[in-house]
């Protein structure tokens, strides 16, 4: 077995890892360790659309306008 070890601060959704072509097409396993308990995020993720209510007038066939996009396809 072969082991890398570096540490980094993570500032985005990305790591980078130094000289991946030796391991391309390869399966393996990726480890994280941190030091303290990972912070749990306890947000609502359902987006308020309420700001924008009101916003788009259409007087047009709403089923007809899916219809026409459908048979686009």
């Amino acid at each position: 077995m072969y082991a890398v070890e570096f540490e980094t601060d993570i500032t985005s959704p990305f790591i980078h890892l130094q000289q991946f072509e030796q391991f391309m097409n390869q399966h393996v396993k990726v480890i994280v360790l941190a030091e303290k308990e990972a912070v749990k995020i306890t947000s609502n993720l359902r987006y308020d659309f309420s700001d924008l209510s009101g916003k788009l007038s259409w007087s047009g066939d709403a089923v007809h306008e899916q219809s026409a996009l459908r048979d686009e396809w």
